[in-house]
Formats: structure tokens, C-alpha cells, sequence
């Protein structure tokens, strides 16, 4: 038992600093706030493009007859003005994250971030004029978004730091002095991303969106996006969460932006008529790579025995259904537990393993990208709404099975134990009753 304690402190001393790093890492952080502020549209475009596309024909043939023919697309336009303009809302909530950080000025962070964003956008031409296309606006153009929010901020501070500004007199509004005083950090981030603009238009004869997205945007996707990354970094985030490291917190900073991109590119595909082909996404994280310690709590409402897990499965299975595991977690508790530290790391992987080769070979369709819905979302509800199909519900529910049975022999030897404590608390309680009596 000692060297195992050992072996775990260890362990705890190696991974300690580095979470440490990661948490506390402004960039790390002004990623993880953004895509936060960003996610609530995912749910709202959701909502909409879910009472548009429900796979049930009656629905949908009773919805034609009362609105129209024409009223998918009707549905469709909320995502077109939320997610459809992805890019500018995620370098407008990065930026300003950073620059909150950063102490800097935030607002003028925003559009001068704005602006250099829109100088790396392809441009369209035509016979009135150079227009943008909205398609570059979207889910593709993240990953530029991210970059672009970044260099602006660090550009910008260096600017600041050298007090290259124009002063105003100490009598001038802060209001109307702010503007000014951002005139010349915001003039040298512009020109910069001009220039870039010209040296890729003049050299390279791409766009710098489709340039950043072939040399660093598909490399990420697919390192990301694929079944060994995504078994690795949900393995890492529950080796954090065992020692009591919020795991999520630092790996979604990391995984979000990437599974958005792919669930966007899904739900074009959705839209367009043609089968979606990213297996991971965003919905495939948050409704199926996530099922793992619920099983947990049904082992020890099947199998448990002792005084403490009796009461454990009355405060925990309820908040479970909403996916919230924080009672779990602290409760029985699983965090530092030995016990549980196999099934704890192994469980989830397991999950998304059934669910990847489910969908690969056809069993189950892959999420549409349509419905995104809240991680509080029940199984079996997010498991259908996600793929569009009851085998996303069917799914969901085997690997639950699955995951019980990885936890049901570690609960067993647990409860074994706790059992024993307690009856040793017990004989030891009646001993001392005794002992006051006489």
C-alpha cells in the first residue's frame, strides 16, 4: 500500500507544476473565456436548426403545411447570424479576454483585432465592388481568429509598454482620451496584418485563411479530431481530475476550438444534404467520450452494501442525470481513491472507443452537428438529438452497460472495505457502551 502511495505522490509532485502552468497561462485562459462566451450561440443555433431538422417526417410534413414550404430556412437563418459568423465572434471574445489580462484597453482590442481579422479574410471581386463572403466568416476561420486575437494583444502591449501614444492633457475626458491614446498601437498591429496581407496576395497566390488553415489549421484538426487524441487528452483530464485538478478546464481551453471547427463542418455537410464525416466533434466529446464515472454510482446503487454507499447513491444518481458529477466526485469520493484509479483513467476511453468503432462502421450515424446541445442534457435524450437517430439513444445506453461493468468489481472491493470499517466502528462503539454502563 505504501509504494503504491508512493508511486501516486510521485506522480502528483510530476503533474502538479504543470497544471499549475497551464491554469494559470493568460493564453491558455483567454481561450478557454472566449470559446466559453462563445458557446451559448452554439446552443441557441442549435435550438433552432433542431425544431428545423427533427427526423420525424409527420412533424416536419404537419410544420410545412402550417408555415410553408420555405420554413427550414427560416429556422436556418439564426445559425447563419450566430455560428455562421463564427471567426468575428471568437476574435471578439478572445481578444478581449487577453486584453483584460493584459490590462489593456479592452474595447479598442476588439476592433482593432476586428479590423486585423478582416484584413486576412479573402476578399471576393466582382463587377460592383470587393465584397466578403460570409462562408469565410464561420466555423473555418476559428483557428485564424484564435492567432490573429493573440498577435494583436502581444503587438499591442509592446506598443503600449513603450508609451509610443499620443498624450492627451490630464483635463480631457478619459472617454475621448482613450481613442486617441490607441490610435498608434492600433495603427502598427494594422499595418502589420496589411502587410501580411499583401505578401501572401502578391507571393503566395492563396489567401491567408486557406494558408494557416493548410499549414497549421488541418495538422491541429486532424491531430485533435482523431481517436488516439482524443483517448489521450480525456485520459490526461481524469488523470488531473484524480488528484483533485479541475481536468477539464484546462483540456477544453485546448479541445474546444478544435471539435468546434469539425462540428461545424458537420452540420455544413448536414445542411447541404450530404453525410456528415467527422466521427469526433463537438457533440461526440460532450455525449459520448464523457460517459464514464457515471458508472460509478449505478455499480453502487446495484451492488453496495455499506451504510455509506446507501447513502451516497440517494445524493449522487439524481445530478447524475443532468451529467453534473461533483457529488460523486467528492462524495464516495473518488479523487486520490487507489480503488478506483484504473476504471477512473480507463472508463471514459472505453466509451469512446464502442462509440467511434460504432460509428465507423455504420451501426450508429455520426453526429450531425445540428443539435449541440448543453452537457447537462440527459443520455439517451443528447444521444438522439446529436446523431439524429435512436441508435445515438441505443449507443449511449451500451456503453453506460459497458462502464458499469468496468466499475462493479472496484466498487465491490471498495464497499468490501468500507463494510469492514464500519463494523469494526461498530464492535468498537458497543465496546465503549459497555465499558460506561459498567
Amino acid at each position: 500500500m505504501n509504494e503504491k502511495q508512493s508511486f501516486f505522490d510521485k506522480l502528483y509532485d510530476f503533474l502538479s507544476p504543470i497544471s499549475v502552468k497551464l491554469s494559470s497561462n493568460m493564453y491558455i485562459n483567454a481561450i478557454k473565456d472566449g470559446m466559453l462566451a462563445y458557446m451559448p450561440f452554439t446552443f441557441i443555433a442549435s435550438i433552432f436548426l433542431i425544431i428545423g431538422f427533427l427526423p420525424i417526417q409527420p412533424y416536419l410534413d404537419f410544420m410545412a403545411s402550417v408555415f410553408g414550404e420555405g420554413w427550414v430556412g427560416n429556422m436556418v437563418l439564426v445559425n447563419s447570424a450566430s455560428l455562421g459568423i463564427g471567426g468575428v465572434l471568437v476574435v471578439l471574445t478572445v481578444s478581449r479576454a487577453l486584453a483584460e489580462s493584459m490590462k489593456l484597453d479592452a474595447l479598442q482590442i476588439q476592433l482593432t483585432s476586428l479590423v486585423d481579422y478582416v484584413l486576412l479574410v479573402p476578399f471576393t471581386a466582382n463587377a460592383a465592388g470587393s465584397f466578403i463572403d460570409v462562408t469565410f466568416l464561420g466555423a473555418q476561420s476559428i483557428f485564424l481568429s484564435l492567432i490573429i486575437a493573440i498577435l494583436t494583444c502581444i503587438v499591442y502591449r509592446k506598443i503600449d509598454s513603450l508609451g509610443l501614444k499620443i498624450k492627451m492633457p490630464a483635463s480631457v475626458p478619459p472617454g475621448v482620451a482613450r481613442p486617441f491614446e490607441s490610435i498608434i498601437p492600433s495603427l502598427v498591429c494594422i499595418v502589420l496584418f496589411w502587410v501580411i496581407r499583401l505578401c501572401i496576395d502578391n507571393f503566395n497566390g492563396t489567401s491567408a485563411l486557406e494558408l494557416f488553415n493548410a499549414i497549421l489549421g488541418a495538422p491541429i484538426s486532424k491531430m485533435g479530431g482523431s481517436l488516439i487524441g482524443v483517448i489521450l487528452i480525456k485520459i490526461f483530464s481524469q488523470l488531473l481530475w484524480f488528484f483533485g485538478i479541475h481536468g477539464d478546464s484546462i483540456t477544453n481551453a485546448v479541445m474546444t476550438p478544435i471539435l468546434q471547427v469539425l462540428q461545424m463542418e458537420n452540420q455544413t455537410a448536414s445542411l447541404a444534404g450530404a453525410a456528415p464525416t467527422n466521427i469526433i466533434c463537438q457533440s461526440f466529446w460532450d455525449g459520448f467520450a464523457s460517459i464514464g464515472i457515471i458508472g460509478s454510482i449505478i455499480a453502487i446503487c446495484l451492488i453496495a452494501r455499506s451504510a455509506r454507499y446507501k447513502e451516497m447513491k440517494k445524493v449522487a444518481m439524481v445530478p447524475y442525470i443532468f451529467n453534473v458529477g461533483e457529488p460523486t466526485l467528492f462524495g464516495i469520493p473518488l479523487m486520490m481513491n487507489v480503488v478506483y484509479f484504473i476504471p477512473f483513467l480507463l472508463s471514459n476511453a472505453a466509451s469512446i472507443l464502442i462509440s467511434y468503432f460504432a460509428m465507423a462502421s455504420g451501426l450508429v450515424p455520426v453526429c450531425t452537428g445540428l443539435a449541440q446541445v448543453p452537457w447537462t442534457t440527459p443520455l439517451l435524450i443528447s444521444g438522439y438529438l446529436a446523431t439524429g437517430s435512436i441508435m445515438g439513444s441505443l449507443l449511449q445506453l451500451v456503453c453506460v452497460v459497458v462502464v458499469v461493468l468496468i466499475w462493479l468489481p472496484f466498487v465491490k472491493v471498495a464497499d468490501r472495505q468500507i463494510c469492514e470499517e464500519e463494523a469494526e466502528m461498530s464492535a468498537e462503539s458497543e465496546i465503549s457502551s459497555s465499558v460506561a454502563e459498567s
